[in-house]
């Protein structure tokens, strides 16, 4: 990854290079701007959090008081000497005397009368041990009778102390209570028992004001239950905790809000103090994100200066570069058209000027040799075409001269007829010739060499497209053919053939020389194609115009093949050209 890193970085241009040296360190910056600003953003809200907690603690200690007040009247009630008086005789006449029911009216009346509901108690119960019940208020009303009878048998399995229950799903009051136990003997004889039920919401909101945040929003939770808000509107979606304290910042309404939890020990109750996260720290989040814009601006300007401070920089190369780009294809010409700023004093002026110096020395030496390498290249094409034609016409004077032997008078002649017509195209000063001209060349050739081997060979020409328009080294196919009658007709016992075929291509010429002869054995052929096997003749041929190839065309293919038994095949090759200024196609 390291290696695939480093060789990245050293090909990317001098400009990027630049920009990202640059962005790394301004990243890393930005990095640790940002680190510190959530540093000091976490140290605040927990400093919040502790402040918010230690008010909430004040509060829930006010609630505590509270209820300990409620626990102390339940005590009062249950105390009472004129009580525990009328529960002791109601105890000993029983449901069935009407005294009992006398004493019940004294026990009512006596708490009409001492106005004992008050506050935050909504109604005060006295429970016999026979189950009559003299109460005072109207709230119990609404606790279902499973519930009272739960909390009554909590009260019985008590030993007298204050038993607190609720509230719960089933039942929106908080009941305290106690066993009414005789303590004038000292006996602790079970009289009754006293519930007192208790607005839990008038509890709680007693002591609100104790919380600083005018926005705050207090919620109470025993167990899962909500038992107490003061929002207005639909209660945000809270966590739930069942026990210990913390903070949570939270999303209501768009907005962010600050949550501080705190559990009581005693009720197991949760507080929650829920405000808006903007009533303490919205200036300082305001300071916050106005330093982040205004860094994100200087950044993204600073970014853009330096790009133009890295294009100011790196123009001048790369304007030097698009020259030796289209130097390197060869028009020196249109890259002097180039503008170079060669006037500076820097290290890019001083290379511009130096490659200034050497662009003007070679387009010098290239107009000195242009032509000296046009006239070789013309010499050496006319030198390889000049060994053909001493050759072929030796070879055609021994087939004439054997004919006139033979006394095939009048086939020798018509042989001297075609060899006429091939002493006049070879006469021809145009090095190139068009495939159509090649082709009426090679068959007067092919009528040359049917008279002399009409018994032992045949020979076909097959012509695919309309190859004829474009042009071809003059007598490139007649060599060919001499060769495969050379190593195939003249050395065979059977009869042989030889197909000469001419394609057009989509972008190409292809010829093709076929001969059913004995082929060459393996060891053999590389020698021949790599030119390097000792000629049987005089040396030319297939070499004579695999070179001549190379001078008239950039790109071709030659290509050998030959299985010992079996034959030689000679493929050529060449892209198309016209004769009339139409550019040579390479890609093929």
């Amino acid at each position: 990854m390291t290696r695939r890193t480093k060789r990245w970085y050293k090909n990317i241009t001098l400009k990027k290079k630049m920009l990202l040296i640059y962005f790394i360190f301004a990243g890393l910056f930005f990095a640790v701007a940002i680190l510190a600003f959530q540093i000091s953003t976490d140290t605040f809200e927990r400093k919040l959090y502790e402040t918010s907690l230690k008010e909430l603690d004040y509060y829930v200690q006010s609630v505590k008081e509270n209820l300990e007040e409620i626990e102390n009247r339940s005590y009062e009630l249950a105390m009472d000497t004129e009580v525990q008086g009328l529960f002791s005789e109601l105890k000993q006449l029983g449901p069935a005397v009407l005294e009992y029911n006398r004493l019940l009216t004294d026990l009512r009346w006596r708490l009409t009368n001492s106005g004992a509901s008050r506050d935050v108690i909504r109604t005060i119960q006295y429970r016999d041990t026979y189950g009559s019940i003299v109460e005072y208020g109207t709230a119990s009303w609404e606790i279902p009778e499973e519930v009272q009878d739960r909390f009554i048998n909590m009260l019985k399995a008590s030993d007298g102390e204050a038993i607190f229950y609720g509230p719960t799903e089933e039942c929106r009051y908080l009941l305290c209570g106690r066993r009414i136990m005789k303590w004038t003997d000292m006996s602790l004889e079970e009289l009754g028992y006293v519930m007192l039920v208790c607005d839990v919401e008038q509890i709680i909101a007693r002591n609100k004001e104790r919380l600083e945040s005018d926005q705050a929003s207090l919620f109470v939770y025993s167990g899962d239950t909500m038992i107490y808000q003061d929002l207005e509107g639909d209660a945000p979606n809270l966590p739930k905790y069942s026990s210990g304290q913390g903070y949570r910042i939270l999303k209501y309404q768009k907005e962010r809000y600050f949550m501080c939890y705190l559990s009581s020990s005693d009720m197991k109750w949760t507080y929650v103090n829920f405000f808006p996260y903007s009533d303490i720290y919205g200036q300082v989040t305001r300071v916050k994100y106005a330093a982040f814009l205004c860094f994100f601006a200087v950044f993204i300007t600073l970014i853009l200066l330096m790009n133009q401070m890295a294009v100011a920089i790196t123009k001048p190369l790369e304007v030097l570069t698009r020259s030796m780009r289209v130097v390197e294809t060869g028009d020196f010409q249109k890259a002097k058209l180039i503008p170079l700023d060669s006037d500076r004093k820097d290290e890019v002026g001083l290379l511009t000027q130096e490659f200034q110096i050497m662009l003007d020395k070679i387009d010098i030496l290239i107009r000195e040799n242009y032509e000296k390498q046009l006239l070789l290249k013309d010499t050496k094409y006319k030198m390889l075409q000049a060994q053909i034609n001493p050759h072929f016409l030796y070879n055609t004077l021994n087939a004439i001269h054997w004919m006139i032997r033979a006394k095939k008078n009048e086939d020798a002649g018509r042989m001297i007829v075609e060899l006429g017509t091939l002493l006049r195209a070879s006469f021809n000063e145009n090095l190139n010739i068009t495939v159509e001209e090649e082709l009426g060349m090679l068959k007067s050739y092919l009528e040359i060499q049917r008279f002399r081997y009409e018994d032992r060979a045949e020979f076909t020409v097959s012509i695919e497209g309309n190859p004829g328009q474009y042009i071809m080294p003059r007598m490139t196919l007649q060599p060919l053919v001499e060769n495969a009658i050379f190593y195939g007709a003249d050395v065979m016992a059977q009869f042989c053939r030889i197909d000469i075929r001419v394609a057009e291509e989509k972008e190409s010429i292809l010829f093709e020389v076929t001969d059913n002869g004995p082929g060459i054995k393996e060891d053999e052929l590389e020698k021949v194609r790599n030119f390097t096997v000792t000629p049987k003749r005089h040396g030319i041929g297939i070499r004579n115009i695999y070179e001549r190839l190379g001078i008239l065309y950039d790109t071709f293919r030659f290509t050998i093949d030959s299985r010992e038994g079996q034959g030689t095949q000679v493929r050529i090759q060449v892209p198309k050209k016209k004769r009339a200024g139409v550019k040579v196609c390479t890609n093929f």
